[in-house]
């Protein structure tokens, strides 16, 4: 009976223990990864949706502006999607004037910059001449009546796209032009 026990051939308790062991670490990893993955592709629809429907909005903005006033300077509203498929989903609008920062900063005059800046401007900017004194004033006017004009043509846009659910948000941003302002082009000399 010894020598018919020799003759079969088959798997021991521990091979088989060991071939179960390797086989679970693998499924479960895989099961891991692939819910992973599931959640990833469920994140990536999730920003897909609010991507369009954010550039949906704004697509609306452009083409149909709304009218600009002192009311709309800065307007911030909230509201829901109409659509049942997205009735899970609000958006919020922002309309604000483009502000303009002060010209002489930006471009360094006199009394109103670093000491870095003056030192890298090679010229004789600064000096007291009666010409110098008229450009300087000649430009600060033209700056100030075209920060004026841009102030009242172009506006500032955001919307933000939020689920209600998730919390998870999507912000584009855009400048929209008031084609009913008209522009002052004469500069006083």
């Amino acid at each position: 009976m010894a020598g018919k026990l020799k003759n079969e051939k088959g798997f021991s308790l521990l091979e088989v223990m060991i071939a179960i062991t390797l086989f679970a670490f693998f499924v479960t990893a895989y099961l891991t990864s692939q819910g992973y993955n599931v959640e990833d592709s469920r994140l990536s629809e999730e920003q897909l949706i609010l991507q369009q429907l954010a550039e949906r909005k704004i697509n609306e903005l452009v083409l149909d502006p709304p009218k600009f006033s002192n009311a709309t300077a800065n307007l911030k509203e909230t509201k829901t999607f109409e659509e049942a498929d997205f009735a899970n989903y609000e958006y919020t609008l922002e309309i604000k004037k483009l502000t303009i920062p002060d010209f002489a900063q930006l471009f360094s005059q006199k009394d109103a910059t670093t000491s870095e800046a003056k030192e890298s401007y090679e010229g004789d900017y600064y000096s007291e001449g009666a010409n110098t004194q008229k450009n300087a004033a000649l430009e600060k006017m033209i700056f100030e009546e075209l920060k004026k004009n841009i102030e009242k043509v172009i506006w500032q846009a955001r919307v933000t796209v939020t689920n209600k659910e998730t919390k998870y948000n999507f912000t584009l941003s855009t400048f929209l032009t008031n084609y009913n302002e008209k522009i002052q082009l004469n500069v006083g000399f």
